[in-house]
């Protein structure tokens, strides 16, 4: 049977050029790279050292030392000069580590030389840990005098999303925390040009990263526990500048996108607010998120809005009407009207809709269509 660490040392050319072709398949970056002659001499150099060096290492069982690290740090800060994406640079790293531990698990074949290789694939998992750190930070480094802080801030916000184990680098390199929860919120505005701007702002004035995804939506990813996300919210509602439909979930680090899924969902039935109200999340629009998905019924829901819109400031007054728990006095406060005015206001609504706004089947119906006619229309 031949020695594990040999067959790797005669295998770690053919490895090595096999990894290039995989990342040239799967990373665009990687593939513009590998298709000049020097970059492609490089990165071959590069996954050969490592290999050869993984080898002798483990079979030393000696640690990656500080000249090895600065090493793969300063590839790192290569691959933030030729213009790699941060998602580049964290895709590489999974892929390289797939890579490497199907090598040595192929290399092993059959054999019975168990001991070599449980302590190939332990040094890899406590050493590659060290190297990831190493050439992540070599890469951010690079990055932060190249690429403007707007950018790096909804890199963190999309590595956060993406339960992307560099995060914590990331983070790191903005002088920030890593938290192991937050309130991701979806907020639905006017589209706007300035958004680099305000992805700055919101993170020098409230530490917060967001993301844009359309030209309409924003992800803002406050951390749980540190103050009131209500507060930041509505700062953020002011930055663009506009109304916007608010929804927010919270999640653990790890998940992030699964609370982002549902944040995304109650945002696109929530209202639209110039000063958000509440954090709207699944309990404050269930009945909304229920009639989204049945065309008919929102169809009807429709058709009772435009009802509405036959009388003065109608959906206005049962909003509310609705938010200040049907209080006659204190609505008409909040409406700036007399309480005889908000009487009459309320039996017009009575009268176009056939329903009374105090009763409970005014209450269901006429609180839905209200949120119905607040949110962005379809």
């Amino acid at each position: 049977m031949s020695d594990l660490f040999e067959v790797l040392e005669k295998r770690a050319e053919a490895n090595a050029r096999a990894e290039i072709i995989a990342y040239g398949r799967e990373i665009p970056d990687y593939r513009r790279e590998a298709a000049d002659p020097r970059g492609h001499a490089a990165m071959l150099d590069y996954a050969i050292w490592f290999r050869r060096h993984t080898v002798e290492m483990t079979r030393e069982n000696t640690q990656l030392g500080e000249e090895a690290l600065a090493f793969i740090g300063e590839i790192g800060r290569q691959r933030a000069s030729n213009g790699f994406s941060t998602r580049s640079a964290e895709s590489v790293l999974v892929l390289h580590a797939n890579l490497m531990l199907h090598e040595i698990h192929d290399a092993a074949g059959d054999g019975e030389d168990l001991n070599a290789l449980l302590r190939l694939t332990a040094w890899f998992g406590t050493q590659g840990l060290r190297g990831t750190a190493a050439y992540m930070r070599g890469y951010l480094d690079e990055q932060a005098l190249r690429v403007k802080l707007a950018q790096r801030v909804s890199n963190f916000a999309e590595s956060l999303l993406a339960d992307a184990a560099t995060a914590g680098e990331i983070a790191r390199s903005l002088g920030v925390t890593a938290h192991e929860e937050y309130v991701v919120v979806v907020l639905r505005c006017p589209a706007t040009p300035e958004t680099g701007e305000i992805v700055e702002l919101a993170f020098k004035q409230h530490g917060v990263p967001l993301l844009w995804r359309q030209p309409d939506e924003v992800v803002a990813l406050i951390p749980a526990g540190h103050g009131d996300p209500l507060t930041v919210v509505k700062a953020l509602a002011e930055l663009t500048g506009g109304p916007c439909a608010v929804g927010a979930a919270t999640g653990r680090t790890g998940s992030l996108a699964e609370a982002l899924a549902v944040a995304g969902r109650v945002a696109r039935v929530a209202p639209r607010e110039r000063v958000p109200h509440a954090l709207y999340g699944i309990p404050e629009v269930f009945v909304e998120l229920g009639v989204a998905r049945v065309p008919e019924v929102d169809e009807w829901l429709g058709d009772l809005v435009r009802c509405l819109a036959n009388g003065p400031d109608l959906v206005a007054t049962l909003d509310a009407y609705y938010r200040n728990d049907m209080n006659r006095l204190v609505t008409a406060l909040a409406l700036h009207i007399h309480p005889r005015t908000l009487d009459y206001r309320l039996g017009r609504v009575r009268d176009l809709a056939g329903v009374d706004p105090g009763s409970v089947r005014g209450i269901r119906i006429l609180s839905s269509a209200v949120a119905r006619a607040l949110r962005e229309p379809d």
